[in-house]
């Protein structure tokens, strides 16, 4: 009914019953971040931002504007710097990879992403479509799940040491 519906908006604009997951967004600039999304699949907490451009990450907690509020790290393109960031803006100088990984609690550096990283699209290919068929059809009939890539897992997902709403 139309009174149900107006008691769940407020509800939901207050924050109660909010819907969170991990996944990537991309820009129209090539930047893309990874990690915790809303519903809209914005940005909505901890992850990485990738900079196309640069080639530059940053780890950290983001809003749906790509604020980094509280304690992060940057990256630089080659993965073998990193610079401590206070609500986004760099503070002091180069910090031990390791204390970085600590800082941000993930288990690994994320991945390089640059334009030279990132393969030239190819056009249609009626052999890879035949193949990537195949690998769902087999999937489904095995009772697998289909939401598992024929091209395998994104290098660009966080792999966090501990989950902190546990």
């Amino acid at each position: 009914s139309r009174q149900g519906a107006a008691r769940v908006a407020p509800a939901m604009a207050r924050g109660v019953g909010t819907f969170k997951a991990t996944g990537t967004y991309s820009y129209a600039t090539g930047d893309m971040f990874c990690g915790t999304v809303d519903i809209t699949g914005k940005p909505a907490g901890r992850g990485i931002l990738y900079y196309l451009e640069t080639g530059e990450c940053d780890v950290g907690i983001f809003d749906s504007k790509l604020r980094q509020t509280g304690e992060g790290i940057r990256y630089t393109k080659d993965r073998d710097v990193a610079y401590r960031l206070i609500d986004g803006e760099l503070e002091g100088g180069a910090i031990d990879l390791q204390e970085a990984l600590r800082i941000v609690e993930l288990e690994e550096t994320p991945a390089v992403r640059t334009k030279e990283s990132i393969p030239n699209p190819t056009s249609y290919d009626p052999a890879r479509h035949k193949q990537t068929k195949a690998y769902y059809v087999y999937r489904q009939l095995a009772g697998l799940p289909l939401n598992e890539s024929a091209y395998g897992p994104s290098p660009y997902l966080p792999v966090w040491k501990a989950d902190p709403d546990e």
